[in-house]
């Protein structure tokens, strides 16, 4: 079975540690632990700059460890998938009535566009948070923003 590098029709000579990882879908700290158990080949270094770097046939085989669970050292391995989290606007949606009630009794009467905004700019990434917090991190954004 041979895996092919995502690329846009050329194949790079070499591949950085980051791009690496990026194309497993990990982090340098797992891909680095992952390395030192033997799971995945060793990084080579440029002789100019000491600078990691994986030849095209290295980066190959590290992917297909990864799409086989059996590492370049004949164990078995289980890779653990990234955690998605969750995004505010579902947060939103799922306490957006007790929010609004929270930032009326702080005396702020704002629209669902308005504070849709403020939590999207709060919260890009999405996070699960106490209502309490949220509602005053939103309050403290709306109130900066001149909206108060």
């Amino acid at each position: 079975m041979s895996v092919n590098l995502p690329s846009d029709n050329t194949i790079k000579a070499v591949i950085s540690c980051s791009e690496m990882c990026r194309l497993l879908k990990m982090s340098r700290s797992q891909f680095y632990l992952h390395i030192k158990r033997g799971t995945f080949h060793p990084p080579l270094y440029l002789q100019i700059n000491n600078r990691p770097y994986f030849t095209t046939e290295m980066a190959q085989e590290n992917l297909h460890v990864r799409d086989t669970c059996i590492g370049v050292n004949g164990c078995y391995v289980i890779f653990y998938e990234r955690r998605v989290n969750p995004t505010s606007n579902n947060l939103l949606k799922k306490d957006r009535s007790k929010l609004i009630d929270g930032l009326k009794s702080l005396g702020v009467a704002v629209t669902i566009d308005q504070m849709e905004a403020a939590i999207t700019e709060c919260y890009p990434k999405g996070t699960e948070v106490d209502e309490s917090d949220m509602i005053r991190v939103v309050f403290r954004h709306l109130k900066r923003s001149g909206i108060v």
